[in-house]
């Protein structure tokens, strides 16, 4: 897994854990514009993205891991 990603990268990321259901790769480009398309190849290549066989994103499990983390520093 690539650690590296952007600040934009970082945000998408916050942004699929936070959805409730799991979204497809349309949802998103519906919702944020056809410019996330990028975003989500370069989060899939670099492990924090996965998608299954419905075509559904979710967070890899290291990246579920990373975001959690993230969000317990916030909290103390």
């Amino acid at each position: 897994m690539d650690f590296h990603i952007t600040a934009e990268e970082e945000a998408l990321v916050f942004h699929v854990a936070t959805l409730l259901r799991t979204p497809t790769d349309d949802d998103l480009a519906d919702e944020l514009g056809d410019e996330v398309r990028p975003l989500l190849q370069s989060l899939l290549c670099k492990g924090w993205l996965v998608i299954n066989k419905e075509r559904e994103l979710t967070l890899s499990t290291i990246a579920r891991f990373a975001v959690s983390s993230r969000r317990d520093v916030g909290d103390r």
